[in-house]
């Protein structure tokens, strides 16, 4: 602005005695351009212009106009007029004596500088405020995500704890002794899932502990027509996972992969490889004993389904297959750094 603005283009202007009032003025008129560029910046644009609020938007920079003109007239017939008078304008009748810079009238300047200023900082005021809504449409989601979460993880506890009353609801009908023991059991099952499945991650081991003990109670009302195998292998130590991931597949199983006539046999494995691990329940299917998704008891496996697109998204593979006879499910998961952490 200073090279723009100089009389003439001299530049033996910058070494007369009149150049520290030459600086002076252009001085006030760049602190008036900051004051408007953050004023713009932190009040016009996000609080009229964004909320479409355009006429008192156009008002304040009509005003504010008006005043720098004002200044800047000011300053010019102040400090830069009198330099003027000193350098006159050039002949500009012979081409050769044109000055490399033409001075802009202070009318014309002050349109320009404030054109910039104004555009400048209305453009880092919408981008900002873009970044902003950016980040906060970011955060519903999480939010989201968190509460769909919280809310599939109390959907799975109450069908579990309903079909585990229903079983010590049979044995106490049977006068079983082993009543007690269920009743135990279901204590430390349901002290899991109030004090450990409420974290985000579980140990596998944890995990791996509440499905063995799940399994050992409902084992307590088999025949001997039943048999269940759960086995599990790989390094599991400090290997962490969703809380309540598994049991709804082998809930799934007990309920309909058992009969109490003909002979079945149920399988589940678990199996870590490196990153990479696989949990797989496979059970005999019976006539009318195949489960209704349309029904409360399909409820468990939806939610899993759920839980493993919010949580493992791109790092999940789940298999459901119903083939000669047999219900299968086959689930693979690629755990993440922080989850294989030792």
């Amino acid at each position: 602005m200073p090279f723009l603005t100089s009389p003439n283009g001299h530049l033996n202007f910058f070494r007369q005695p009149n150049f520290p009032s030459f600086l002076l003025s252009q001085l006030i008129n760049d602190i008036m351009l900051i004051a408007v560029f953050y004023f713009n910046l932190a009040f016009l644009t996000p609080n009229l212009f964004i909320k479409k609020n355009t006429a008192a938007f156009v008002l304040y920079l009509l005003a504010i106009f008006l005043v720098m003109l004002f200044l800047n007239k000011f300053t010019f017939e102040t400090f830069r007029k009198p330099i003027l008078q000193r350098f006159p304008p050039p002949d500009l009748s012979n081409f050769r004596n044109r000055p490399t810079f033409m001075p802009f009238p202070f009318f014309f300047r002050t349109i320009i500088s404030f054109s910039l200023v104004i555009l400048a900082s209305s453009l880092l005021a919408l981008i900002k405020e873009r970044s902003v809504h950016k980040e906060e449409r970011q955060q519903i989601a999480l939010e989201k995500t968190a509460a769909e979460l919280a809310v599939l993880k109390l959907q799975i506890s109450p069908h579990f704890l309903f079909n585990t009353l229903n079983n010590i609801r049979w044995l106490a009908r049977q006068k079983s002794d082993m009543t007690e023991d269920s009743v135990v059991k279901l204590s430390q099952l349901l002290r899991y899932m109030i004090y450990q499945a409420k974290h985000d991650k579980v140990l596998l081991e944890q995990e791996i502990n509440y499905l063995q003990n799940y399994i050992e109670l409902q084992k307590m009302r088999l025949t001997e027509k039943n048999t269940v195998n759960f086995t599990y292998t790989g390094a599991i130590e400090q290997l962490s996972i969703e809380p309540l991931l598994f049991i709804p597949f082998v809930e799934n199983a007990f309920k309909y992969g058992l009969h109490s006539q003909q002979e079945s046999k149920i399988e589940i494995s678990l199996k870590v490889e490196g990153k990479k691990l696989n949990f797989f329940v496979k059970n005999p299917v019976f006539d009318n004993n195949f489960p209704d998704q349309s029904e409360n008891s399909g409820i468990g496996i939806q939610n899993v389904e759920k839980r493993l697109l919010l949580h493992y998204p791109d790092t999940h593979e789940l298999n459901i297959s119903n083939i000669g006879g047999y219900f299968s499910i086959d689930l693979t998961i690629i755990l993440n750094d922080a989850e294989t952490k030792k």
